[in-house]
């Protein structure tokens, strides 16, 4: 008996120590994320150093996609778009949110082209609050750390998946729950059931992680009710412009009221909530999570769409006070001026986010334009400036600009492709069937902004003009503004009653190449290419032999 009552006293002291060093790394651990919410906050972020897994941070947005294919009124920048404007790089560097919630909601408001200006201003109204009130933001931020990152890759898949398991476990769970507390009502009857306790602690916790590894949607269904309780948290901050400018989830809480109590086996403000490795331990132990996944699972399905919304409400919090940490961040931005007004665009000082130390650009267009110059001199990173400005306008209301002014697009590019290997595709099949899918785009509701850099460059000269101005031609003529950059002067003559021409120059000197990045008007004049070989190395028997057949080429017609 005395041998019994020492181990029920060595226990208590190494659960009651392992409590102790729970306790203190947690208040060291919330006093480094205050730390990291204030010094992130504004500060510039160096997309080099930052690891995303775009797979499941774009799981949201493909979700609603595909739950919003049919619908006419769903607007998304297409994977060509995003892909050649590097938009991945734009998202880490605006990506100062908290939780994975914010993460996703954020990727789907960067490819979600918005033309509803209601949309935009309430929008607008909760980032300058969240600028302007650092203290309502900050608590924002501490409440949503606690939410943090699911360690599930496809936590929002539990929010469309309609095909879950039927099985129900849960009374055998249960039962096993139960069973480290029946032996020990039994030691009263025999000391030595004490064994029988700890064979029922190692046999829950062999089957917590075992069953936990199977059950794929157990982490995701278990972030998903500690987001609903994030939401709720929120909400007792009682920040009125929050609850004003984003759709009321009050009725959503209420139909989940259920899922969410079972998912509590404490108040989520106690210490042990706060307690991590304890909590966990505690959670094998009794097979809580396993529990909780059981009795979510079948109700997960029929409060899918509360749960999307309060998944919403959250999560464009998290990513607005992203948003308004980026602005922060900034040298200067502006609040675009949207209207209903057709194919207009114009900005002052425009500057590409990505660059240190960016050249600035402005202009003003009514009509398409045809932006020629040689290499390197800045012309496809003037149209990117552009493109991604214009996205950032109508899905997070700023600009990287002093100014800008334009109208409500549908926007898309054709730029960076490659040939597709997989499908056997050639570069130019793959080049044709891009710029097709901007003509199919276009109708006369909406304005289409449109992107293209070396238009038809898989294919030989005279088929590459020729087809090159009446695909051009046509973009002109319809309900679109094109911006197109080209080395082919020719294009130049061929559309200039459609397209205005602008270039970009540099200065070359015998021993060097110097651009200024500036964009100007009219045609170039220069061409550089010949000058960089020697530039870069080649022989002076190739730079001067290229350069005597370019010469004679231009005086003859002649190759």
């Amino acid at each position: 008996m005395k041998e019994i009552i020492e181990v029920l006293i060595g226990l208590t002291c190494v659960f009651f120590i392992g409590f102790l060093i729970s306790l203190y790394n947690s208040v060291r651990k919330n006093k480094k994320i205050k730390k990291k919410i204030i010094e992130n906050y504004g500060k510039k972020i160096d997309i080099d150093e930052v690891d995303l897994k775009f797979e499941s941070v774009s799981s949201y947005h493909k979700n609603k996609v595909n739950d919003n294919i049919e619908s006419k009124d769903y607007n998304t920048i297409d994977d060509i778009t995003w892909n050649d404007l590097n938009m991945n790089d734009v998202f880490k560097k605006i990506n100062n949110t908290q939780s994975t919630a914010g993460e996703e909601v954020l990727y789907d408001i960067l490819r979600s082209s918005i033309h509803n200006e209601e949309i935009l201003n309430k929008r607008e109204i909760l980032i300058s609050y969240f600028v302007n009130n650092p203290d309502d933001r900050f608590n924002i931020q501490y409440t949503l750390s606690k939410l943090g990152y699911s360690k599930e890759l496809y936590t929002s898949n539990c929010l469309f998946n309609n095909g879950y398991d039927n099985k129900n476990k849960l009374l055998r769970y249960q039962l096993l729950g139960k069973l480290p507390f029946a032996s020990l009502i039994l030691i009263i009857i025999n000391p030595y059931f004490i064994f029988l306790t700890i064979g029922f602690i190692c046999l829950n916790i062999y089957i917590s992680i075992n069953e936990g590894r199977k059950n794929y949607n157990t982490e995701g269904f278990t972030y998903l009710i500690k987001v609903s309780n994030i939401a709720i948290k929120i909400k007792n901050l009682n920040i009125k412009f929050v609850d004003e400018n984003l759709n009321n989830i009050n009725e959503d809480l209420k139909k989940i009221k259920r899922i969410r109590r079972k998912n509590i086996g404490t108040d989520p403000n106690s210490l042990v909530s706060e307690l991590n490795v304890f909590s966990e331990y505690t959670k094998m132990l009794f097979l809580s999570e396993l529990i909780t996944y059981e009795k979510v699972k079948k109700n997960i399905g029929k409060n899918r769409e509360y749960l999307k919304n309060i998944f919403e409400y959250v999560g464009t919090i998290d990513a607005l006070i992203g948003v308004a940490s980026f602005r922060e961040s900034l040298d200067y931005f502006t609040i675009p001026n949207l209207t209903k007004r057709k194919n207009y665009i114009e900005f002052e000082e425009m500057y590409h986010p990505l660059i240190q130390n960016p050249v600035t650009n402005s202009g003003s267009f009514e009509k398409s334009a045809l932006i020629t110059g040689s290499n390197a001199s800045g012309k496809s990173t003037f149209i990117k400036s552009v493109a991604i400005n214009a996205i950032l306008a109508q899905s997070i209301n700023i600009c990287c600009a002093k100014e800008y002014n334009g109208s409500y697009f549908k926007i898309y590019t054709s730029m960076a492709l490659k040939d597709d290997v997989l499908s056997k595709e050639s570069y130019y099949i793959v080049e044709i069937k891009s710029l097709k899918r901007i003509l199919d785009s276009i109708d006369y509701n909406i304005p289409t902004l449109c992107f293209v850099d070396e238009i038809l460059r898989g294919t030989n000269t005279i088929e590459r003009i020729a087809s090159s101005s009446e695909v051009l031609s046509s973009l002109s003529e319809n309900n679109c503004t094109c911006f197109a950059a080209t080395h082919d002067i020719e294009l130049t003559y061929l559309l200039e009653d459609k397209f205005d021409n602008y270039h970009f120059e540099e200065n070359i000197t015998d021993n060097d190449i110097k651009f200024d990045y500036k964009l100007y008007s009219g045609r170039a004049q220069s061409r550089n290419a010949i000058k960089l070989l020697g530039f870069m190395g080649y022989s002076e028997d190739i730079v001067s032999r290229a350069k005597e057949r370019a010469e004679m080429f231009v005086a003859t017609g002649i190759w």
